[in-house]
């Protein structure tokens, strides 16, 4: 199946900002759609495009980012020496004590689907 979303960022900034906003969501994108595989480490599993928006003098105004046909098969089963989503992970590692209590999170080896 395919999930579609989208998201758009309207602002009014000078050029270099909006342009470091647009670099700026990569990461987050990549920690929700890449995923460790047998070749790859960091193997992007799901597509996007991004719409450029620019002024009449042609200043970047803005993007809109549609993310696309994510696999989703891979959150349930993972092919072995292959791993889910790198956010799973980054939010299971990466939390505080305090953080792992509140939102009752385990060492990642207690998870079935990691």
């Amino acid at each position: 199946g395919h999930h579609h979303s989208s998201s758009s960022v309207q602002v009014q900034h000078h050029k270099g900002d909006i342009e470091t906003m647009i670099l700026e969501t990569s990461p987050i994108l990549e920690a929700f759609g890449n995923a460790k595989t047998v070749r790859n480490d960091n193997s992007s599993r799901f597509g996007k495009f991004m719409e450029i928006r620019f002024d009449p003098s042609g200043r970047i105004s803005g993007a809109c980012i549609s993310q696309y046909l994510l696999e989703k098969s891979r959150i349930a089963y993972q092919a072995q020496d292959e791993r889910n989503y790198h956010v799973f992970y980054m939010l299971v590692n990466g939390s505080s004590q305090e953080e792992r209590d509140a939102l009752f999170l385990e060492d990642a080896s207690q998870y079935r689907y990691l």
